[in-house]
């Protein structure tokens, strides 16, 4: 847990963001309980957890490296030495790609164009979707790579000259060629989109999408995300022209310059030595973990004491 922001899983007022962790970690927990106790019994032969157990389970006493650039979320004051921000580690996908003849020759017939695409995000009403993208690239008087995703978007019987169809393509090789880009805020498809210098507009479906795109809009590399619900002409047609500020794509090029002297592999590494214990310690019948609980820890400890409810396996 951290103060300094919330869960990515959570949205809620600054003053919530300890508790944020709290909360989501316990519904997450008290949702899969039934699989994991499943597991534990059918298959390790050992006693179920209980409900208010989720403390037990925390890695906060465990080395532990987050794999994001620390110029986009810095690490919290909060998080102690076993806590790193590695940086991105990137899978180079693009060096072998090769694009279709007619998609060169599209890029190379006019100015860089916006990328928006969603990726495997389902859309309710992809031709009303399809509609808003066409009308405000027109009125913006931009070219657009539409990636067509898993809700198939883009099903038209003409295409504009403007507009060019995507299906599957490496973001590392695609997002260069663009001027901007216009996604839904998945952490790998955000991190691509910053190594290639990229303004960035974040349209959230739900999950850390949320998350990710207020620390976009945080670092002046965007707008404010545009929740997909809310996605129209007017909000799109304004994100665009946001993006399309000389000093946003001079702090987007800054932020492409540091990621890029990132080596999150090596740092990752690093971490995993630095942190790795010369002998591994003999089980004990306490720990000095429990000794160090914070008020709220102790609380859910004293609860799970008393707790009545069932620890079965369901």
């Amino acid at each position: 847990p951290t103060y300094e922001f919330p869960h990515p899983l959570a949205r809620v007022p600054q003053a919530g963001n300890w508790l944020s962790y709290i909360v989501v970690d316990m519904l997450i927990w008290w949702g899969i309980r039934s699989y994991i106790n499943d597991f534990r019994k059918r298959k390790l032969k050992l006693p179920p957890i209980a409900y208010f157990s989720t403390y037990h389970g925390s890695i906060s006493h465990l080395p532990t490296g987050y794999m994001w650039s620390p110029h986009l979320v810095p690490k919290p004051s909060d998080w102690g030495p076993l806590v790193d921000v590695v940086g991105y580690c990137f899978l180079d996908l693009g060096s072998k790609y090769q694009p279709q003849e007619d998609f060169v020759q599209w890029l190379e017939k006019g100015p860089k164009p916006i990328y928006i695409g969603f990726g495997s995000m389902p859309l309710d009403d992809p031709k009303k979707t399809m509609d808003i993208i066409l009308q405000a690239l027109k009125d913006t008087g931009q070219r657009g790579i539409v990636g067509r995703g898993w809700s198939d978007l883009g099903t038209l019987q003409e295409v504009p000259d403007n507009v060019f169809l995507l299906e599957d393509c490496p973001h590392d090789w695609l997002f260069p060629q663009c001027s901007a880009l216009v996604h839904h805020g998945g952490a790998g498809t955000t991190a691509t989109g910053l190594k290639a210098g990229c303004p960035t507009t974040i349209v959230p479906f739900f999950g850390d999408q949320f998350f990710w795109g207020e620390r976009v809009y945080q670092r002046g590399l965007g707008p404010a995300p545009v929740p997909i619900y809310q996605l129209s002409v007017e909000s799109l047609s304004n994100a665009i022209q946001f993006m399309l500020q000389p000093e946003v794509k001079a702090r987007a090029v800054e932020i492409a310059k540091l990621i890029e002297s990132e080596d999150g592999v090596a740092a990752a590494v690093d971490a995993f030595h630095r942190h790795l214990p010369p002998e591994l310690p003999l089980p004990t019948g306490s720990s000095d973990d429990e000794d160090n609980l914070n008020p709220l820890q102790w609380l859910f400890q004293q609860v799970e004491k008393w707790c009545c409810l069932p620890c079965s396996d369901r």
